[in-house]
């Protein structure tokens, strides 16, 4: 059984980036007062966020989600050898809510996860 954010795929290939990166780019993107929550919590500063949104060429994995009734997508961006941005996506019909964004002091590959197909 899947828990409330469990990891349902993961995607490293070019086209396939580009693909989710279309799709949450093609709706408005909204970004959440939980997503200022975390903002503040984090001390992260909302200007890295929207200078590194639409740079679909530092996404380097993203995690396809389940979170509670939704689907949503992990975009990891790579802002240096070990500095990677993580923003959180809900596309809903005609927007995407940004959710989410974390700061990690860490390469991104330490976050692939080799998903068991059997379940």
């Amino acid at each position: 059984m899947l828990n409330e954010d469990d990891v349902l795929e993961q995607f490293t290939k070019k086209e396939d980036i580009l693909k989710i990166f279309n799709l949450i780019k093609s709706k408005r993107i909204i970004k959440t007062s939980h997503f200022y929550d975390r903002l503040v919590f984090r001390d992260l500063d909302e200007e890295i966020v929207d200078k590194t949104l639409l740079q679909k060429e530092k996404i380097k994995l993203i995690d396809k989600r389940k979170h509670r009734a939704d689907i949503g997508y992990d975009f990891y961006y790579e802002l240096s050898g070990n500095r990677t941005l993580k923003l959180c996506f809900i596309p809903l019909d005609n927007k995407s809510l940004l959710i989410n964004a974390i700061l990690r002091h860490r390469r991104w590959q330490g976050s692939i996860r080799f998903l068991d197909k059997r379940s």
